[in-house]
C-alpha cells in the first residue's frame, strides 16, 4: 500500500472518530426503518414509539443491564391534561429483553447483550396488517 493511500486512509479514520466525539452527548435518535440500535452504559437513547416518546439509557450493575425508560406522550403534556411521563428501572439480565408496547401498534424491545456491556434497541410495528 502506498503511502499516499495510507495518509487517505487515516484522515478518514480519525474524521469518523471526530465525528463520534461530537455526537457522543446528544441522543441517539432510532428510526422505524432502521433494524436496531445499540446502546452503551450511561449513553441517552431517544425513541419515538407510535403517540408515544421514549428516553432511556443503562447501567451494567449485579452482572445484568439495568434500562431506565421514561415514557411519555409526544405532545409533552401541553395540554396539561397530559401525563408528564412514566419511569421505569428494568434490570435485563444477558441474552434476555424486555418490551415497552405503545399505542398504534408499536413496540420498542431492549435486549440485554454478552457481559451486560451493550444493549440492542429496537422499534417495530406489532401489528404489521392493519386494517
Amino acid at each position: 500500500m502506498s503511502k499516499a493511500i495510507k495518509r487517505l486512509a487515516a484522515v478518514g479514520v480519525m474524521g469518523v472518530l471526530a465525528a463520534g466525539v461530537v455526537f457522543a452527548g446528544s441522543p441517539a435518535k432510532v428510526d422505524l426503518g432502521s433494524s436496531h440500535e445499540i446502546m452503551v452504559p450511561g449513553r441517552g437513547l431517544s425513541l419515538d414509539i407510535g403517540g408515544k416518546h421514549a428516553v432511556g439509557y443503562f447501567e451494567t450493575k449485579d452482572q445484568s443491564c439495568h434500562l431506565t425508560v421514561v415514557v411519555a406522550d409526544v405532545t409533552g403534556g401541553e395540554s396539561g391534561l397530559d401525563s408528564p411521563g412514566t419511569r421505569f428501572v428494568v434490570p435485563v439480565v444477558p441474552g434476555k429483553g424486555v418490551q415497552v408496547d405503545a399505542s398504534a401498534g408499536q413496540s420498542a424491545e431492549f435486549f440485554c447483550g454478552p457481559g451486560a456491556t451493550r444493549m440492542n434497541a429496537r422499534v417495530f410495528d406489532r401489528a404489521p396488517y392493519k386494517s
